[in-house]
């Protein structure tokens, strides 16, 4: 009997011993964990200090544990921002009491592709599908490689032929310096083109064409440096030299097309500034997005007769209300200063970033814009994984998909003090609304389908290939 009672006793001891270890292994809420090693995996092309500069946890970090879960989380989003993988998995495993080692797993995607152009030459898909003008169909080749060297640079070659014909080369690397913060890049080619829009009727665009020779040829390069401090903080800066040719018949048919020239240069220098904390930026559905662009037009160099300025910023919020049930809205605002703008200089309502739904088919210009556009939006399908297992590479036998169904109001209004523009969408509130299904899944592909309803009671359907906020 005493040999029993000393046996319970002993494991009573024994039991309560571990029960106190394992309450000191987790710790209390306010004690710290120690970062101890990083281990990444799935990374055959993508270089390590890539990787590790977008997490927000490195070695030897000392991190409170209600704190960790968001890091990782932001972490994952950071990755997965970069376009450079379809998958990322973040596990951290604890050791040795309060040291903690994170595995990283990464399915990169596929990123040197040789893409066959057929494209549209119109403004956009809408455009060209509802004139059924099949001849401005372009064809070529766009060879990308998106992770070029393994260090997230972008290369990017284009010829194509076709009703357009263009030759572009564009290249960018985003670190230059040990800090992992300035990039540079540079941009140029050219692009030449049987049609071009010389001016505005009823607010649309309305073409001149030569079959026979060029209407249009535009030369350009530009340099470009980026400067990226923090993980959702970018800065952009452009200088761009531009040549412009064109035909003569358009200058008759529009004086105020290109100030009465036919043949004239002049450089621009653009900067951007971009703070973005999007959980997923080709389809987000929580965090915010704000841009601010700064365009100078003519720097008093080559032409002095370019002098143009314009301002834009915009506003993006993603709210997750309940559920299945989320909402976003835009709000943004564009201002040029100058009260003449040539017709080939003007970018308003219909180009982007300004685009208004039910307003496809039309371009209202004016020297101030402002717009606000909402989508309430309804989860059909979750995010969910598949797989293709008669495809043996995981960079495309693994994939994602999702659908959700919208409910979108957008309005907009346009200043147009111009005396000799008298387009019946000036100055005047626009407003569309409609339902929508949007698709999306893996490298960024994103399908929509829409159909709308504008103040002037069209009804139209639409197809779009970006997020619509």
């Amino acid at each position: 009997m005493c040999k029993r009672r000393s046996l319970v006793l002993l494991f009573g001891l024994l039991f309560a011993s571990l029960l106190q270890a394992q309450n000191h292994f987790t710790s209390s809420p306010d004690s710290l964990l120690i970062i101890d090693k990083i281990i990444l995996s799935g990374n055959k092309i993508t270089k390590s200090n890539i990787i590790l500069r977008e997490l927000e946890l490195k070695a030897g970090d000392r991190i409170f544990p209600h704190q960790l879960s968001t890091k990782i989380k932001r972490s994952k989003e950071n990755l997965l921002n970069r376009s450079l993988f379809n998958f990322v998995d973040i596990v951290p495993q604890r050791h040795d009491f309060n040291k903690i080692n994170l595995y990283i797993r990464l399915t990169e995607r596929w990123y040197i592709w040789p893409i066959p152009i057929l494209s549209y030459a119109d403004r956009n898909f809408n455009i060209w599908w509802t004139d059924h003008n099949f001849s401005h169909t372009n064809f070529g080749i766009d060879i990308q490689d998106n992770n070029f060297r393994g260090r997230m640079e972008r290369l990017d070659f284009i010829i194509q032929g076709g009703y357009d014909r263009s030759l572009l080369l564009k290249w960018s690397t985003p670190y230059i310096n040990k800090k992992q913060t300035w990039g540079i890049g540079m941009y140029g080619g050219f692009i030449l083109n049987h049609e071009i829009d010389y001016t505005l009727k009823d607010n649309r665009l309305v073409y001149y064409q030569d079959r026979h020779n060029y209407a249009s040829r535009y030369y350009f390069a530009q340099l470009m440096a980026t400067f990226r401090p923090k993980f959702n903080e970018t800065h952009y800066l452009y200088l761009t030299y531009n040549s412009y040719q064109f035909a003569d018949s358009i200058l008759l048919l529009n004086p105020d097309f290109a100030f009465g020239q036919r043949k004239f240069s002049y450089l621009s220098l653009e900067y951007d500034f971009k703070l973005d904390f999007r959980d997923y930026a080709p389809y987000p559905l929580n965090g915010y997005y704000f841009e601010v662009n700064v365009l100078k037009e003519g720097l008093g160099m080559l032409n002095n007769k370019v002098k143009q300025f314009s301002i834009y910023l915009g506003f993006d919020q993603y709210i997750h209300l309940q559920k299945r049930w989320y909402f976003a809205y835009n709000i943004s605002t564009k201002v040029v200063t100058n009260k003449y703008q040539p017709h080939f200089l003007q970018q308003g309502l219909g180009y982007k970033p300004l685009t208004l739904r039910g307003y496809q088919l039309y371009v209202v210009n004016g020297q101030a814009f402002g717009m606000f556009r909402s989508n309430l939006k309804f989860e059909l399908i979750p995010r969910s994984k598949a797989q293709f297992n008669f495809i043996k590479t995981d960079k495309f036998s693994k994939f994602f998909y999702a659908l959700y169904a919208n409910l979108f109001l957008d309005t907009g209004y346009i200043i147009d003090n111009r005396i000799n523009s008298r387009q019946p969408l000036t100055n005047r509130l626009l407003f569309g609304t409609g339902v929508g299904l949007d698709y999306i899944t893996y490298y960024d592909v994103v399908l929509r389908l829409e159909y709308t309803i504008n103040r002037e009671n069209e009804k139209a359907l639409f197809i779009s290939f970006v997020a619509p906020i």
